[in-house]
């Protein structure tokens, strides 16, 4: 639901980003995930004006269930994975390693808070914010734990 919704702010009417195009791939037998759905909607908002800003022409939003992983060092038997993917510039490599860090951005009017913000969130419901990065093709994955593996 929190997917739909930060699409729906950021998208329709479709003349909010004319030139791009969306694919929304959601695994319907998800569980329902506790969280607190406005700082979940705020991460994603973020990640997708990101994926926008990178002058991205295709944009998808994916969710699907994880079986057996770990998170933050502790093993999780279920967990949700939302994957904001975009066919932008990718991450530049001088930003890399310090991508979630306050105040590190990689446009000149950028703020960088807005991943460092994604970040705390995740961490705030013991989640994982992560990405992959290469020209063309860029992925940020939130991954929430669903079910602990002794609980």
């Amino acid at each position: 639901e929190v997917l739909e919704q930060a699409f729906y702010v950021l998208f329709v009417p479709a003349e909010a980003a004319p030139e791009v195009d969306f694919e929304r791939d959601y695994d319907p037998s998800l569980p329902s995930f506790r969280g607190d759905a406005d700082r979940l909607l705020q991460l994603l908002l973020n990640l997708l004006r990101n994926a926008m800003q990178a002058s991205a022409r295709r944009i998808g939003l994916r969710s699907r269930a994880e079986r057996g992983v770990m998170l933050n060092e502790q093993p999780v038997r279920l967990a949700i994975r939302f994957d904001v993917i975009d066919d932008g510039a990718g991450v530049p490599t001088a930003l890399r390693d310090s991508l979630f860090l306050p105040l590190v951005s990689g446009r000149a009017d950028g703020s960088g808070l807005g991943l460092a913000l994604a970040q705390e969130i995740a961490q705030e419901h013991a989640g994982h914010l992560g990405y992959t990065s290469r020209p063309g093709r860029t992925v940020f994955s939130l991954t929430l734990p669903l079910e602990p593996l002794h609980g």
